[in-house]
């Protein structure tokens, strides 16, 4: 493996935590409301705008997806 393998490998896994941490939060957070939230969407009288179901579920399938194509990137190397 070179170093540049080396350096993908530990970006791809980095992401591939971050993404299973968003994937574990939307299982938890399957009944509760969500809301999409950016720095000019909260402000002291607002937190956000909420995400209806459709999106929701739309963004579920998301995350599933690009696990796998991450993960399957990471096995390539």
């Amino acid at each position: 493996m070179t170093k540049d393998e080396a350096e993908k490998v530990v970006e791809l896994s980095k992401v591939i935590s971050q993404m299973e941490d968003i994937k574990r939060a939307t299982e938890k957070e399957k009944s509760h409301w969500w809301k999409f939230a950016t720095p000019d969407t909260v402000r002291h009288d607002e937190e956000g705008l909420w995400m209806p179901d459709i999106l929701r579920d739309e963004f579920v399938k998301s995350v599933d997806k690009c696990l796998e194509k991450l993960n399957k990137e990471l096995e390539e190397l």
